[in-house]
């Protein structure tokens, strides 16, 4: 069953960094149509099974295994920065806790 999405272009997904092959139709016994650059933006337009239909900004569509696709972050940082932030946080955190278990807490 394919489950299609409506809405303007807006970049949802981008292909991985070695890129990825694209088809016309969601058929991988077929050989594919297209090859995608890696890091090209998409918006993904249906969904069936792990085959996604994408639109490029320039309005080209086809079919890629979803499963290939990045998510782009909809906030426009970089999703990989804020986990080393919340890692430093949490390290910054169980420091203090083990200062605190160490010395008899405060007093």
């Amino acid at each position: 069953m394919v489950e299609a999405v409506d809405r303007k272009w807006a970049p949802t997904h981008r292909a991985p960094p070695e890129g990825m092959d694209a088809w016309s139709n969601p058929d991988a016994a077929t050989p594919p149509d297209n090859d995608l650059a890696g890091g090209v933006e998409l918006q993904v337009m249906a969904e069936a099974g792990a085959w996604v239909r994408v639109r490029g900004e320039n309005g080209w569509e086809g079919w890629v295994d979803g499963r290939l696709l990045e998510q782009v972050d909809p906030s426009g940082g970089n999703p990989d920065m804020r986990a080393y932030i919340l890692l430093g946080i949490a390290l910054f955190v169980l420091i203090v806790l083990a200062v605190l278990a160490f010395t008899g807490g405060t007093s």
